[in-house]
């Protein structure tokens, strides 16, 4: 079989292309040809069909030219791309998919590119990583005060405008409004074959707003082999890792962590300048931040962790870190919301509510206290990702829905 996977990213950089790169590799290993469609960029992994991705474009630094040219170039390119439709015409000549597998393709590739594989006929497979197709903000939150909202549930977008829920901003959120009422009166939903939903959580949100349960399918994500151990030597910290932002829970947990000065919590990820210049008034003493690491590195330092702390204050979907935790043996603390809770179950660690700095402490206390449950919690989430993400597990699943669609 001949796979075309389509993601905006051709680097590693989030969920979305960490999923897509590892669904190549896993592929391949079981002899099917894959290429890739994307954005052109500096950071771009090497592709022999580089030359047929779609020109680069960055919202963030058009936005700060604000002009009526800038503003058409954003219209033109977000909703509906010419340019990408015609390179993936071209891509679509050169390497002949029986399937396309679409991953995060809004803004920079646009849907423009599922209207050309339907007019040859090309199966669709497109796995959501958010939630971008019923809200115009992507995570079901409104920015400036970090509230979870639903208001645009079946279809009302215009919502996002009301509420400016994107940046704050009128232009922002009416153009994410305006992105949502296109796509909805091209009717992307049914130009699409199949929908991947990593967790049940979305699937049930989509279903909600009007997506067919024909076409909407549960596929958990799975980790390469490698990834999987069993528990390393516990050296009692907690680990938070991951964007440094309050979205991922960074505000929450520093509130935390001063309710239980005792509990040691190494912190690693990225961060905005902003977010760095107030890290060293933000957290505590019983707090190390580490800085960006991958790699070796970053595995060793989770490998070696008591439990995983994600206390994230939007609808996640099914988080790669509480994975590549549970395939190292390591529980996890993590919000009540989203995706969250199937993954976390009854014995697999700890569900905290949301935006809740005391309950937070008080989980943070609990497993630290206590290393024999959390050896446990450690051993049923191993053999929980062993058995519901594993590479042949989802491998099986996938292609299944693969062969489905083809024989029709």
């Amino acid at each position: 079989m001949n796979i075309l996977i389509v993601n905006t990213r051709h680097y590693n950089y989030g969920g979305d292309s960490v999923y897509a790169f590892n669904l190549a590799e896993l592929l391949r290993e079981r002899g099917h040809q894959v290429s890739f469609f994307a954005m052109q960029g500096d950071a771009n992994l090497p592709d022999p069909n580089t030359d047929l991705f779609v020109s680069h474009i960055d919202y963030r630094a058009l936005n700060q030219r604000k002009n009526p040219i800038t503003a058409l170039k954003v219209v033109t390119r977000s909703i509906y791309s010419t340019e990408a439709r015609h390179k993936f015409a071209q891509i679509l000549d050169r390497t002949s998919p029986d399937i396309i597998h679409l991953q995060s393709i809004h803004a920079h590739i646009t849907p423009s590119v599922i209207y050309e594989a339907r007019q040859r006929r090309i199966p669709v497979v497109w796995t959501l990583h958010d939630y971008k197709t019923i809200c115009p903000n992507s995570a079901c939150l409104i920015d400036k005060t970090g509230d979870i909202c639903e208001a645009c549930q079946g279809g009302k977008f215009w919502q996002a405008l009301v509420k400016r829920c994107k940046k704050d901003s009128v232009l922002a959120s009416g153009m994410a409004s305006l992105e949502a009422y296109a796509h909805d009166l091209m009717n992307v939903r049914t130009a699409v074959d199949a929908f991947i939903a990593p967790s049940r959580f979305l699937r049930e949100r989509l279903l909600l707003n009007g997506f067919s349960q024909k076409t909407v399918h549960h596929l958990p994500s799975f980790l390469p082999s490698h990834l999987f151990h069993q528990a390393g030597q516990d050296q009692g910290y907690l680990l938070f890792k991951g964007r440094l932002e309050g979205l991922k829970g960074l505000f929450v947990l520093a509130d935390a962590a001063r309710l239980a000065p005792d509990v040691p919590i190494i912190v690693v990820g990225s961060a905005a300048p902003n977010i760095l210049d107030q890290l060293p008034g933000l957290l505590p003493p019983n707090v190390q931040y580490l800085g960006f690491k991958t790699g070796q590195e970053l595995f060793d330092i989770t490998y070696h962790a008591r439990a995983l702390l994600f206390p994230s204050q939007c609808y996640e979907n099914q988080p790669l870190s509480i994975l590549e935790a549970f395939a190292c043996g390591k529980p996890a603390i993590a919000t009540n919301i989203g995706g969250m809770p199937e993954l976390i179950g009854a014995d697999r660690g700890l569900l905290v509510p949301f935006g809740d700095p005391r309950a937070l402490a008080d989980a943070m206390q609990k497993i630290t206290s206590d290393p024999v449950q959390a050896r446990q919690l450690g051993a049923n989430a191993f053999e929980y990702a062993r058995s519901n993400h594993s590479p042949d597990s989802h491998y099986l699943q996938l292609s299944q829905l693969y062969d489905g669609l083809l024989s029709r």
